[in-house]
């Protein structure tokens, strides 16, 4: 059904998010004609047209109209103008969870990584391990590897997925290797609360192939466990089927033996920041042995890993020395996280700036977000990012605000990146560091800062 010459040509509507940017360019390295178009200009546009993809920002429904394919993404509104255009002059038109699915029918072997959190680093050490073993495949990462470790090599024995819960993105998957992460409750747009969550990961393990693997966090497996599907499980403990022992903290990053079947099988030596990284690596290490990997070889290349953008990512030094780290954290869970990082590795001022990600998500964990922040010396909030969303009441960035500021008095509502990087540039101590949190736009705080330096050398 798919291919060249029946669907010559693919549009892509919301191309700028980077999972729409790694399903363009696996098309356009299939041999499609790719063009897409984003609501407004950002660097994923640049980054595409540099690859030969026709790429713009804002609308053009004529244009869509005449191509032979148009994905979009969930966020996008049913009645915008390229989509309504293209449905108008029956043009195919297919949401990416059903279009991913498609592109895993053209493989011999689906792995999809799932979870709450980290699916992006670990489905990313699983690309590295994958490629290190010179094994056929393709990635599908919803963020752009900081090193060479991840890339494809463009051949369709495995393809490697994040498998998004957002809009039940993943249900229409059909893995033969599947990891769950963790599950934590999250998309109050889309669930009603985090039994309906909860059951949209059973219904992603029931899609595992028959004869297939599940790799789960040991305290999930039992509910996830299905007939005729293989559990392994991962953890800290010994007793989980890869498991971490000897762990050792040292110049700000972990390592690790990895115990499985009760032997030693290798040693990480993590060159990404954060505890949370260990069980990442561990999920990457079971899945790449379920699909063939040898373990050993993937303890290796996990080690030699460098990450993955704005997670715990260095940008650089504030005026006075304080160390400016940026991370897509969005959700009470992953911000503590980031903040627990920051403060293994300093006895300096933590200031955490954070970015909201969308009102329904914000008023929903509004309580569990007001606690996330113990560990930060100072906070300061920024406007709601609003994505897909409108405006809900007890559910801005405000609101947050006001429910910190009655447990802390370090807190500060700015109103805009400019004003955040004036304040970190005469505020900040020598000693500390700055964590820019959220998944939208938040790291313009340090292009202001740069702004503002820009006729001084930046240390």
């Amino acid at each position: 059904m798919f291919d060249t010459g029946k669907y010559p040509d693919i549009h892509f509507i919301g191309v700028g998010g980077v999972s729409m940017k790694s399903l363009a360019l696996f098309c356009l390295g299939k041999g499609f004609i790719v063009s897409g178009s984003d609501i407004r200009d950002c660097p994923e546009l640049s980054a595409l047209a540099e690859k030969g993809v026709r790429v713009y920002a804002g609308h053009d429904p004529e244009f869509a109209a005449s191509r032979s394919l148009v994905v979009y993404t969930a966020a996008i509104p049913a009645d915008d103008p390229e989509l309504c255009a293209a449905r108008a002059n029956k043009v195919l038109c297919m949401e990416r969870k059903a279009f991913l699915a498609l592109i895993g029918g053209m493989f011999d072997h689906v792995a999809a990584v799932a979870g709450t959190h980290g699916k992006t680093t670990a489905t990313a050490m699983l690309c590295a391990v994958m490629r290190g073993q010179g094994r056929s495949f393709v990635g599908h990462i919803g963020g752009d590897c900081v090193g060479g470790e991840c890339d494809s090599d463009g051949g369709s024995e495995w393809f490697v997925t994040e498998a998004c819960e957002y809009n039940r993105t993943f249900l229409a998957l059909r893995p033969t290797v599947a990891v769950v992460l963790n599950i934590a409750f999250d998309h109050p747009d889309c669930y009603r609360d985090e039994a309906e969550m909860r059951e949209a990961f059973g219904i992603f393990a029931d899609n595992i192939e028959r004869g297939g693997t599940l790799i789960a966090e040991r305290s999930e497996a039992a509910a996830l466990a299905r007939r005729g599907v293989a559990v392994k499980t991962f953890g800290y403990s010994s007793e989980c089927d890869y498991g971490a022992c000897n762990v050792a903290y040292e110049n700000g990053f972990y390592s690790f033996d990895v115990v499985s079947d009760g032997k030693v099988v290798g040693r990480c030596a993590l060159k990404v920041r954060g505890k949370h990284n260990i069980l990442n690596a561990l999920a990457a290490i079971a899945a790449a042995e379920a699909m063939g990997c040898d373990a050993s070889e993937a303890c290796r290349a996990i080690s030699g890993f460098r990450g993955v953008r704005r997670r715990f990512e260095f940008k650089g030094k504030l005026p006075q020395g304080a160390d400016v780290y940026s991370d897509y954290a969005h959700h009470p869970d992953e911000i503590a996280a980031a903040i627990d990082t920051a403060r293994v590795m300093t006895k300096g001022r933590i200031t955490a700036v954070f970015e909201p990600h969308t009102f329904s998500r914000t008023k929903s964990l509004i309580e569990e977000f007001s606690e996330c922040f113990y560990w930060a010396d100072e906070v300061m909030i920024l406007p709601t990012y609003a994505a897909r969303e409108k405006p809900k009441e007890g559910g801005s960035a405000y609101d947050l605000y006001m429910k910190i500021k009655k447990k802390r008095r370090a807190c500060l509502y700015i109103e805009d990146y400019a004003a955040a990087a004036e304040y970190l540039v005469k505020h900040a101590q020598s000693n500390g560091i700055v964590l820019l949190l959220g998944a939208g736009n938040v790291e313009r705080v340090w292009d202001e800062v740069r702004r503002i330096k820009s006729d001084g050398p930046m240390p």
